[in-house]
């Protein structure tokens, strides 16, 4: 009797032979299924990993051979690479772009209406605390300064970074974003709550490589 090849068909024992690191995506998502032949239809009827971790439990059941335990599983599997993803980036100074986008990144890349947060910042700026300060439709969010603001002055933050999610991927601002920057970063210096950044978070691309865009770095700030 022939024996199967064990990279396509049993990715379960894939991972226990080669470690997860040698799975591909499709793999890793079989080894969670048990059926690498599901993973391939997951995969392609949702359009690769970054809508996998967008998918809601709705959208997994609906897809043939995805039942609500399987889908629970993948659920499951997303919400712990978010965690672990925002206590490691939580232990680091954040004073960059690029450790914002790691610790809010993988969370708010799954979200499917736009999403404004607050970071809040101590004077040397380990994390105080994240919070949510608007939530629009799909692509459009209202952001004052007001509400911006208020976590950090309840929580006396020595500085803030705003940060918000485009549901399309693409990180490019708007009009719209510019002219909020604008406005807080002079409500900033009334306050005296300096805005370090603004950071809109998209998924990766050949523009935005590593899948954010920032106005500190663009100097807009």
């Amino acid at each position: 009797m022939r024996l199967r090849e064990t990279s396509a068909q049993d990715p379960q024992s894939r991972l226990c032979a080669a470690g997860a690191a040698a799975l591909s995506d499709a793999e890793l998502v079989g080894a969670l299924l048990g059926n690498p032949d599901t993973a391939a239809t997951v995969l392609t009827r949702l359009g690769g990993l970054e809508r996998l971790a967008r998918a809601t439990l709705p959208d997994l059941v609906s897809i043939p051979g995805i039942g609500p335990a399987a889908a629970s599983r993948l659920r499951a599997a997303v919400e712990l690479s978010v965690r672990l993803a925002r206590r490691r980036a939580a232990t680091v100074k954040l004073d960059d772009a690029s450790r914002i986008a790691d610790l809010l990144g993988p969370e708010m890349r799954g979200l499917q209406q736009e999403s404004a947060r607050v970071v809040l910042l101590d004077a040397k700026l380990p994390l105080i605390a994240v919070e949510e300060v608007s939530r629009g439709l799909l692509d459009q969010a209202l952001i004052h300064s007001r509400e911006v603001f208020a976590p950090a002055i309840a929580r006396r933050a020595y500085a803030i970074v705003l940060v918000h999610n485009h549901p399309s991927g693409d990180p490019t601002p708007s009009e719209a974003d510019i002219r909020i920057t604008r406005v807080l970063k002079e409500s900033s210096k009334v306050l005296d709550v300096p805005l370090l950044d603004h950071v809109i978070i998209g998924t990766p691309s050949a523009a935005f490589p590593e899948g954010w865009f920032s106005f500190k770095a663009a100097e807009y700030i």
